[in-house]
């Protein structure tokens, strides 16, 4: 009889621990038990019945003895609890407080190590992904070499590959819904940004496609110079991916643009207002003179056309100019008509637009001697 009192009285005792709840603890007076409970529960990993008292203890003792051990307790229980954004706050302040202690370098670890378990999926906001990198950045300059130095490089790492992961996802968004200069601009900054992404020949192939797409779309005084980057762009593309898989397609847009920035140059000139007109048309002449070597015989024979027709609208332009002019404008702007005829003669002596030339130049001559004349 006497032996089954032992076992008896054991499981009596662990009941009458089982029936201590935090509440119980917390409205004895005896800081001791406080103390003990606390520690107990911390070390069963029973983390929710023991932060209610530490939290108290903590209050309790403030002032009168140290409380680091037990605001240690606290930061870690609410770690191991889950609760990462009150321990991120309480692990620095454990830091700013105890700046000496020999835990301040892991709690300062720690609370980087609680942003980090805040940061979300790539496609969500990413504010406490990049609070936990300053966190980080913050721990690295404090402690230049530590224990936790691999650990937190990892950390950096998986933290990068999300920000990464989550601009890319921007970009690619921005082009499906053919939002193509916010996709081209988010694949540039993407690579400024982080040079080293995986994904970066990718990336730099959807610069220039993003770039090809927005200057298809792009209003004609824009033109000339959006598929000018992308003939910039896919340079760049080719230094760095000379074999890359992508090379083929995004050549093609490059030849296309070499055409299409002339082509664009000439179509703003032909839209532009009036007193602009021989400025663009000049810029359009540049422009194919410069492309030339990337045309084909078809295209640059287009082009010539285009600049025949071109040094004939100028003539065209300044007479149309000359009657709309108030009085003593007319002069000048006949002037230039009469100027741009004798351009026009010596470069293409044999053009179709010879006749009707001919009879602007006789029309701005006649207006300039009655203006004369009046004068």
């Amino acid at each position: 009889m006497g032996l089954l009192l032992v076992p008896m009285a054991f499981g009596m005792l662990l009941t009458v621990s089982s029936c201590e709840t935090p509440e119980k603890v917390l409205k004895s007076p005896d800081i001791e038990y406080k103390k003990s409970k606390a520690t107990f529960w911390y070390n069963k990993k029973e983390y929710f019945k023991a932060i209610p008292v530490l939290e108290e203890l903590i209050g309790l003792l403030k002032g009168r003895q140290s409380v680091e051990e037990y605001y240690y307790m606290y930061c870690m229980a609410n770690y191991k609890q889950g609760d990462f954004m009150i321990a991120g706050y309480h692990f620095k302040n454990f830091y700013d407080q105890y700046t000496t202690s020999a835990r301040a370098e892991e709690c300062l670890f720690m609370y980087a190590k609680s942003y980090m378990n805040l940061s979300p999926k790539p496609e969500l906001d990413q504010t406490y992904t990049y609070k936990a990198l300053e966190a980080y950045q913050y721990f690295f300059n404090m402690f230049p070499v530590s224990n936790y130095t691999t650990e937190a490089n990892e950390a950096v790492a998986k933290l990068r590959r999300k920000l990464e992961k989550k601009a890319l996802g921007n970009a690619e968004l921005y082009y499906r819904t053919s939002n193509y200069k916010a996709a081209a601009v988010s694949y540039e900054n993407l690579l400024r940004d982080y040079p080293d992404i995986e994904e970066a020949e990718k990336v730099s192939f959807m610069i220039v496609k993003g770039f090809m797409k927005y200057a298809e779309n792009s209003i004609p005084s824009r033109k000339m110079e959006r598929y000018n980057y992308v003939i910039k762009s896919y340079n760049d593309f080719k230094y760095k991916y000379p074999s890359s898989k992508y090379l083929e397609e995004a050549h093609r847009y490059e030849i296309a643009a070499h055409y299409l920035a002339t082509k664009g140059a000439f179509e703003w000139a032909e839209t532009s207002p009036m007193d602009e007109k021989e400025r663009h048309y000049l810029t359009a002449f540049a422009e194919a003179k410069s492309q030339a070597p990337y045309l084909t015989e078809r295209q640059n024979i287009e082009m010539a056309k285009h600049t025949e027709k071109g040094y004939f609208m100028i003539i065209k332009n300044y007479y149309l100019l000359s009657e709309i002019r108030k009085s003593n404008q007319k002069e000048a702007t006949l002037n230039q008509s009469i100027k741009s005829y004798y351009n026009f003669v010596d470069l293409f002596p044999n053009s179709k637009y010879m006749k009707e030339a001919e009879k602007l130049f006789k029309n701005s001559t006649e207006q300039l001697k009655k203006l004369k004349g009046n004068g």
